[in-house]
């Protein structure tokens, strides 16, 4: 029975020790694989393979969207919105009625101005009578004193009675003159009810209120009800003929840019469908705090689509290289205000070539370069921390087609 006991203590002895004996080996073969993994094995590295292609730089920028022509369509004179006859959105041609003013004062004031011209014409024809009535009294007081002239000769009258037929002829001819001038003052009466008429009727026309600028209504601040003094906005019209987009470029850019470049539209929104335009014009003052200029691209954006203010990115066509060496942007580092790839060769081993990129596009992971590559030769991707020389394991991914991964 001891014995038993004793060879139970011992089998279970044993079982411990051989326990212990697979512990260690499992623990050195877990070190023995990470130093394998570590320090023996080559690290992995993403590559790309250097191609040649033509390829066009581009300059981007960003602003917002807007018109070359767009104006704020007032009243001439002050008053109270009685009709607006737009939209938003509704398309207007030049010379097309868009909203009225109320007219009643203005109607009223015409009347009284007709009235008052109707009381200065009946003057001046009171006037005239009174005219022609005092130059019959001169003509027959002139008869008179020359007859009484010629009686004076022969002796048949004195000179007293003569004398006072002479005073009546003058006094009928100073009735004249001022009958002339009453007439004169009455048609200065006629003139001035005359100029108020049409002044009321201006101001009756300038109730109804005109656009001079065809286009897109883009804004109504505005409704009937509402009082607006002269140059005050009813209408905003925008003339989508010439779409712009007024984009802020980097004025590092600004000896490659010139009106007329081909330029890509962007829309915020509309990322799927962008928009082939040009650049229109150049602002020629730069913002000294940003440090960028506006550059105006125009594009044809359908007028039903113009929404003026949105957001949209704009690349600007600098230029092209034909048979470019083209390698992934994320394949180049810098040191020392140089430019650099590293280039895995068939060995598998790291070498240090120098380039200068050429010609670059912001929605591109490719840059054009200049330098001792090759069409074919594989670059790593992510070049940081790896040192000419060192050996590596290529990664066999659908990253070999030149893009970053």
């Amino acid at each position: 029975m001891e014995k038993t006991e004793q060879a139970q203590e011992s089998d279970r002895y044993s079982m411990r020790k051989l326990g212990k004996r697979l512990l260690y080996v499992l623990v050195l073969v877990i070190a023995f694989f990470i130093v394998k993994a570590k320090f023996l094995t080559p690290p992995q590295v993403a590559v790309a393979q250097v191609r040649r292609q033509d390829f066009t730089a581009e300059v981007q920028g960003t602003g917002t969207i807007a018109v070359d022509q767009q104006a704020d369509i007032s009243a001439k004179i002050p008053g109270r919105i009685e009709q607006v006859f737009v939209d938003q959105g509704d398309f207007v041609h030049k010379g097309q009625l868009i909203a009225t003013l109320e007219d009643t004062d203005i109607q009223r004031a015409i009347q009284s101005a007709q009235a008052h011209l109707e009381e200065a014409r009946a003057t001046v024809q009171a006037a005239r009578a009174t005219e022609q009535a005092r130059r019959a009294t001169k003509w027959q007081t002139q008869r008179a004193w020359g007859r009484e002239k010629h009686l004076v000769a022969t002796g048949a009258v004195s000179q007293e009675e003569a004398d006072s037929y002479e005073e009546q002829y003058r006094t009928a001819a100073r009735g004249v003159d001022a009958a002339v001038a009453d007439v004169a003052s009455a048609m200065r009466g006629v003139g001035a009810a005359q100029a108020d008429v049409r002044l009321q009727q201006f101001n009756l026309s300038e109730t109804k209120i005109f656009t001079y600028l065809p286009g897109v209504v883009v804004n109504l601040p505005k409704r009937p009800g509402d009082a607006i003094v002269p140059g005050e906005s009813v209408v905003t019209v925008a003339d989508p003929s010439i779409t712009l987009v007024n984009a802020f470029v980097d004025q590092r850019f600004s000896g490659k840019l010139n009106a007329g470049q081909p330029a890509t539209v962007i829309v915020l929104g509309r990322e799927s469908q962008p928009f082939q335009g040009y650049v229109y014009r150049i602002s020629p003052q730069a913002d000294p705090g940003t440090e960028e200029m506006t550059v105006e691209v125009t594009f044809p954006l359908p007028p039903k689509e113009l929404q003026i203010g949105q957001w949209a990115d704009v690349y600007i066509d600098v230029g092209g290289v034909r048979d470019a060496i083209v390698v992934p942007s994320a394949a180049i580092m810098t040191m020392t205000n140089k430019h650099y790839v590293l280039v895995v060769d068939a060995s598998h081993k790291i070498s240090r070539v120098e380039v200068e990129p050429v010609a670059s596009s912001p929605r591109s992971p490719l840059v054009a370069v200049q330098g001792e590559l090759k069409a074919g030769e594989q670059v790593v991707l992510k070049p940081v921390g790896f040192k000419p020389g060192e050996k590596v394991r290529v990664q066999t991914a659908s990253s070999l087609n030149g893009d970053a991964p």
